[in-house]
């Protein structure tokens, strides 16, 4: 996942609960009683609205909020949990929509791990919907370019102004179309879309391209 400070790209991310651990176990509770949460597919996985879970650690949480919030980042280790890393999410990803998440039955599961001999808390998150807004992304008097930048390079055709796929063709179709183009326009702008993109390209999530400053979307 990418380690932006604030990260607008992402809509949708997917989060792994573990059912032997106190407080996981408590928040899937708390997420299967609720009326908003979502079947997704499976018995042990649900999808939640941002909304409905910050109000689900508000109610349910509020200490365990204060008290992270109190701890220092060398002691985060004794004192992060789920609740901690979700926390985090929500105020690194202004964009979050919906949250997907997953009940893990391991009993023998562990989030700290040693980096250097130093311990550290590995809590996977998975963005699995994004957005990117070329409008937002490059000055106006770039835009046409950018756009027939796309057209040419067969991201966008005819009239599209909006685009649904994966992070990973994406960037290959762009790396593509650059290696047969090179030219400092192009390259301005296939750079710009990896220097914003590649830190999503493990996780591979759908992205919505967006191109028309008057869409709806």
């Amino acid at each position: 996942m990418s380690t932006e400070i604030n990260d607008t790209f992402t809509e949708i991310v997917d989060v792994t609960l573990y059912k032997y651990n106190s407080i996981d176990l408590k928040l899937w509770g708390i997420i299967l009683r609720g009326f908003v949460a979502k079947n997704h597919g499976s018995d042990t996985s649900r999808v939640v609205s941002v909304a409905a879970m910050r109000d689900y650690f508000t109610t349910y949480f509020k200490k365990d909020i204060n008290r992270f919030n109190a701890v220092s980042d060398t002691a985060i280790h004794k004192e992060a949990t789920s609740i901690y890393f979700i926390w985090q999410i929500f105020d690194t990803m202004p964009n979050l929509k919906y949250i997907r998440v997953n009940l893990n039955s391991n009993s023998s599961y562990n989030r700290i791990v040693k980096v250097d001999q130093a311990k550290t808390i590995k809590y996977d998150v998975k963005v699995l919907r994004g957005f990117v807004r070329t409008f937002d992304m490059f000055h106006p008097n770039e835009v046409g370019l950018v756009n027939r930048v796309l057209y040419n390079a067969g991201l966008l055709k005819g009239n599209q102004h909006f685009k649904l796929i994966k992070v990973k063709d994406f960037l290959n179709q762009l790396d593509l179309y650059l290696s047969e183009n090179n030219n400092a326009e192009i390259f301005s702008v296939t750079n710009a879309f990896i220097s914003r993109l590649e830190g999503y390209e493990a996780d591979n999530p759908e992205m919505l391209l967006i191109t028309d400053k008057d869409s709806d979307i």
